[in-house]
């Protein structure tokens, strides 16, 4: 099942336990993933990976992600961050990835190198 913006309640300044995020990578190419808020405490989150499903793609590999929760990784799968803020936002940026708060809108994907 994909879920859709109107399916959550969006809260878009502090992570919150079954919270969608969504990160992003990539030099020439902007890979977006996708994971559920499983844990947390004051200081970190648990994540757990989930799928996506991208869409519009053009045939170059370039399209729209959202996220898909019928597919979520084992508990064996889940990793910690540490939870940073911004000017009253949260979020977790480590040396690779940038892990936001998912804004219930696609996300631009390209996986053409």
């Amino acid at each position: 099942m994909t879920v859709t913006a109107n399916q959550l309640t969006l809260q878009t300044k502090k992570f919150e336990l079954d919270q969608i995020v969504c990160s992003s990578f990539g030099y020439d190419m902007t890979i977006v993933e996708f994971y559920v808020v499983a844990r947390m405490t004051k200081a970190s989150v648990w994540l757990r990976p989930i799928g996506r499903t991208v869409t519009g793609d053009d045939g170059q590999g370039e399209g729209k992600a959202v996220p898909d929760s019928s597919w979520q990784a084992p508990d064996n799968n889940l990793f910690r961050k540490r939870i940073q803020h911004w000017d009253g936002v949260e979020g977790i940026s480590d040396s690779i990835k940038y892990f936001r708060i998912w804004d219930g809108k696609p996300q631009y994907h390209n996986t053409w190198d």
